[in-house]
């Protein structure tokens, strides 16, 4: 299959879930037997503030602190999704005894997705900043809700994959709130892209500049400030164990960093769940669908037991 084809599929994957994002579709909040759910929570309310967006939910175990903490970044292609549509995913792990604190950000245009979506929005750095605001919440408040501080994950799918990785590797957005990577025991990027210079050219060969320019540059700014959003640029600075997973439509992201990092000081930390046999479509929903056996959810289940354990 061509790179073309690869990003065409890729696309129609994006526009797919900016639909159910954006029609009204989410799972139940409400507390079940084993969880005990906190809405709209938030994170951030100084000047600025929005409060659909700076906000977030936070799952429980209903019966005992949790072992984990694990803030979660919704995907969308940067300019879609939200905190409600993620609510499974936090359920099926509180139920396993991790607490998650599902957030909501500020979005890019997203009009060359959907015609549902608006054609204003925020550039980098904006979504990471508001990240980087929700994890230095859970720290500020983790004794307030039985959190430890020192069992503090990030975790995200598709933008929220590129995102988690980030705030992982470059320390510059947690130093903002006197935090520093230390704060993180692990990341988990999910479906993600992680050298946003790749990640232009692919959308830029396979859909064209258009594409290009109203999606990669609509959300980061002109090329030039590319390096300084991307992951890879701050590999020298991960500190905590980091598991990518992938599928078979983003898995040439993620097996293009992969190639980049093998002989890093820092490819020890990082390690690999690939899911070939999925689309980007059906690892999201199989993860957020807590009446699903889902083989990623139970990986990072494993990943954050194992650093635990260290």
């Amino acid at each position: 299959m061509t790179i073309k084809a690869i990003t065409q599929r890729l696309a129609a994957a994006a526009a797919g879930l900016a639909m159910f994002f954006t029609g009204g579709l989410s799972l139940a909040q409400e507390d079940i037997a084993s969880t005990r759910t906190l809405t709209d929570i938030a994170y951030f309310e100084g000047a600025g503030a929005d409060p659909q967006r700076h906000a977030l939910n936070l799952v429980l175990p209903a019966d005992g602190a949790p072992r984990a903490t694990m803030l979660w970044i919704h995907g969308g292609a940067w300019a879609s999704g939200g905190r409600e549509h993620e609510m499974g995913l936090a359920q099926a792990l509180a139920e396993e005894g991790i607490a998650v604190a599902v957030m909501s950000y500020r979005l890019s245009p997203g009009r060359w997705m959907s015609e549902n979506l608006p054609d204003t929005g925020v550039q980098h750095p904006a979504h990471i900043e508001d990240v980087a605001r929700a994890f230095a919440w859970l720290w500020d408040n983790a004794e307030t809700y039985g959190l430890d501080r020192e069992a503090l994950f990030v975790s995200g799918f598709s933008a929220g994959g590129h995102l988690s990785a980030l705030l992982a590797t470059d320390e510059s957005y947690l130093v903002a709130h006197g935090l520093t990577l230390d704060a993180i025991a692990g990341s988990i990027p999910v479906a993600g892209t992680y050298d946003v210079p790749h990640y232009y050219g692919m959308i830029r060969d396979g859909m064209g500049e258009d594409a290009a320019r109203d999606h990669v540059i609509g959300v980061f700014g002109p090329r030039a400030g590319h390096e300084a959003a991307s992951p890879l640029t701050y590999l020298n600075a991960l500190q905590a164990p980091m598991l990518i997973l992938s599928e078979a439509q983003t898995g040439l992201y993620t097996e293009h960093f992969q190639t980049l990092v093998e002989g890093h000081a820092a490819a020890g930390l990082i390690s690999y769940a690939h899911y070939p046999d999925d689309t980007h479509a059906s690892l999201y929903f199989n993860m957020i669908d807590p009446e699903e056996v889902s083989p990623a959810r139970e990986v990072m289940i494993e990943f954050i037991d194992g650093v635990l354990a260290r």
